[in-house]
């Protein structure tokens, strides 16, 4: 049971309210019950397991007993209307189900069956059918294709399928666009310590999204961290908004997307449109908006863990005490990766440690292996821990432990308990516990940690050091987003009559006017109008092609650089006319443009796309033409502010290439961002008419910012 794409879902979001209705019922009914069905006996036992102490009632046609209840023949033999029907019956029934709940007063349904919106245009015509019904009685479908849901807190399990029950209640809450993965999700949760607040299953999204359910989570007072698993986004201004909710709430977003789309239509034409496939343009988007998109399921779970007890970690900074220097190496490459530091101890807590007996054999580094002295002496780990919290060289210190899974453990650890327990809840800095490798959380270790209120312990330093980054830089975007001031609407440009065929040099005109430092050219006919152009211009001067069909200009011989006097100007003429006609017979040319040769600087490309799905997006990147090569680039979704233009600068590879390297001009980043960012104010204000707007390459030499080449692609209408 998995997410499928399709446009039925078309009259807006869900609103939280209705939604909750749903989720929260206090009287069910499960319509197609039956003894031999392992759908009607899991949707009957989950909901006796998780401790619902609503109303259940069971319908099938024979009126038989099922699961050791009676049951009733039809929704209208009901003593009241339920609040909550699960409908297990096949296709071909639905309508008359629904009419007879409709009937019945029965307005939220959980519909299992397949074959509807996923299954060809029959199928979606059924769907559609069942979604209009709902809309005109007001009631509400999570499904079709989907397993239901699961409201810890409530002790509702409106759950077809075997899971363990009841689920560890907690505050992660959990959207899932596919139904057999929640399967597997949600014990793996409760097996590292990880508890459920409402876990919903959404199918086909007929008429309930995953998005919908997470705007719900934003809300929802018993949920600390949203948890969603998306194959797809099908309403990116209600997914945007939510992130927005979200982060306003103090409510981290941890998600996992399969797979790399490819839904949009991209413009190609120039290297902007390589540079943005769909799964890079999600992966900017969240990371713009402050969305952590990890690699797969068990990131998500170790990710949320962290997050629903700590928050986000103050810095990047942390200390490591474990009793073993087996897994030191393995967590300075996972601390690097993640974005995080293993600065040195500070000189007070070498004495300090030496001071309480810590053996001179035993060095004191981070990570911090406390060796097997701690056979002789146990308190040396507690020690050492207690000497990385007071150090303020570390933002958060990590202690390599776990709950103990039997009476046997909790016996053995009992020299060193009481101090782990102060040092975890007490502490003034965050103090995180994570196991060697990874270890699972049984009932015993849940009881454990729920009984001396214990925060989460990641199962592995595998894990658990890249959850830890994830929750730092999650406090990092907040607080850069908080900071962000609103920008306003850029003016709007109307499109100039017949831009359609602008050659580059009008291009460039046009953005000169609109405040783009850009060189000056002019576009001729001839090999003697380009001498004297060129003499006019002053020497050395650069020739290009001069038309709207070609973006690539390099590719059919149509540039010639550094050209030093009229000569090299007549033969650069000729070969390019010559070159263009045999290379792009078909292109219309318009002339060829001469300008003045700039000196060597660094070659940044800045291109805006119109992305059907997402809307307009900045791309900026280093290496000009050869930007798709190097692989260094950024993209963010506009509108953008300079800071934001600035960080994604700094993200890039070759940032040093413009902070001085070896001795060269530095360039003033805040300058070049303002120059990008009036791009895309150009970009914006010439609003839907834009298809593609690339400067390529923005010439960056010091202080000296100066676009070189231009193309502008207008949508046909």
């Amino acid at each position: 049971m998995t997410a499928v794409t399709n446009e039925i879902n078309t009259a807006g979001p869900v609103t939280p309210g209705r939604l909750r209705e749903l989720l929260e019922p206090r009287s069910i009914v499960i319509i197609g019950a039956n003894s031999k069905s392992t759908w009607s006996h899991f949707a009957h036992s989950n909901l006796l397991a998780a401790g619902f102490t609503g109303q259940l009632y069971l319908v099938n046609r024979r009126a038989e007993e099922c699961h050791g209840q009676a049951s009733y023949a039809s929704t209208a033999e009901l003593p009241e209307a339920p609040e909550l029907a699960i409908v297990l019956t096949g296709t071909n029934s639905l309508p008359d189900i629904q009419e007879q709940c409709i009937a019945r007063g029965i307005r939220n349904l959980i519909v299992l069956a397949s074959g509807l919106g996923e299954a060809g245009a029959e199928g979606q015509a059924l769907q559609q059918q069942l979604v209009d019904r709902a809309r005109e009685a007001d009631q509400l479908i999570l499904g079709p294709n989907n397993l239901g849901f699961i409201n810890a807190h409530a002790k509702v399990a409106s759950f077809a399928h075997m899971t363990e029950l009841p689920l560890v209640a907690g505050g992660v809450g959990v959207a899932s666009q596919s139904g057999a993965l929640a399967i597997y999700l949600l014990p793996y949760m409760a097996s590292r310590g990880v508890g459920t607040s409402i876990s919903v299953t959404v199918g086909n999204e007929a008429m309930i999204s995953a998005i919908d359910v997470m705007s719900l989570l934003v809300d929802d007072e018993n949920t600390k961290v949203i948890a969603a698993y998306l194959e797809q986004v099908t309403d990116t201004k209600q997914f945007l908004d939510v992130a927005r909710r979200a982060r306003e709430a103090g409510k981290p977003i941890v998600l996992f997307k399969a797979g790399a789309s490819e839904a949009s239509a991209k413009a190609a034409a120039a290297h902007t449109g390589s540079l943005a496939g769909d799964d890079k343009i999600f992966d900017a988007v969240c990371k713009q908006f402050g969305v952590i998109r990890v690699a797969n399921i068990e990131d998500l779970v170790a990710t949320a863990g962290i997050l629903e007890s700590y928050g986000a970690l103050p810095g990047p900074r942390f200390g490591v005490v474990t009793g073993s220097g087996a897994m030191c190496a393995l967590v300075a490459d996972k601390a690097e990766a993640a974005g995080l530091q293993l600065p040195a101890p500070a000189e007070s807590t070498v004495r300090q440690l030496r001071e309480d007996g810590l053996p001179e054999f035993a060095a004191v580094n981070n990570p911090m292996d406390t060796t097997g002295y701690i056979s002789v002496d146990p308190s040396i780990l507690t020690k050492a821990g207690d000497a990385f919290i007071n150090d303020e060289n570390f933002d958060f210190v990590v202690l390599n432990t776990s709950w103990p899974n039997n009476q046997f453990m909790v016996d053995l650890g009992k020299p060193t308990q009481e101090g782990l327990h102060r040092q975890l809840k007490g502490s003034a800095k965050p103090v995180v516990a994570m196991s060697f490798l990874p270890t699972e959380v049984n009932e015993f270790a849940r009881s454990f940690a729920a009984k001396h209120g214990l925060p989460h312990a990641s199962d592995s330093f595998d894990r658990g050091i890249e959850a830890a980054g994830h929750s730092f830089w999650w406090g990092q975007r907040t607080a850069q987003l908080s900071a962000e001031p609103k920008l306003e609407a850029p003016a709007a440009i109307a499109k100039p009559e017949g831009a359609e065929h602008w050659t580059e040099i009008e291009t460039g005109d046009f953005l000169r006017e609109q405040g783009v430092p850009y060189v000056p050219g002019r576009v001729v006919t001839s090999a003697a109008d380009a001498v004297a152009t060129a003499q006019e211009i002053g020497y050395p001067v650069v020739l290009k092609v001069a038309s709207e069909d070609i973006a690539h200009k390099t590719e059919v011989g149509g540039v010639r650089l550094m050209l030093k006097d009229a000569e090299e100007v007549s033969e650069a003429y000729e070969f390019i006319v010559d070159s263009v006609a045999r290379l792009a017979p078909d292109a219309q040319v318009q002339g060829v443009a001469v300008s003045p040769m700039r000196p060597a600087g660094n070659e940044l490309l800045v291109g805006i796309i119109t992305d059907p799905q997402w809307g307009k997006m900045l791309a900026v990147g280093f290496g000009g033409v050869l930007v798709e090569i190097l692989k260094d680039s950024a993209l963010r979704l506009l509108p953008v502010s300079p800071a934001e233009i600035r960080r994604m600068l700094e993200s890039l590879r070759g940032i040093d290439l413009l902070k001085g390297f070896r001795g060269s001009e530095p360039t003033d980043l805040d300058e070049l961002a303002q120059v990008i960012f009036q791009i895309t104010q150009v970009a914006q204000g010439l609003g839907e008419d834009l298809e593609e707007l690339e400067i390529n390459p923005l010439r960056v030499a010091g202080n000296q910012i100066e676009a070189l080449d231009a193309l502008i692609r207008w949508k046909d209408r």
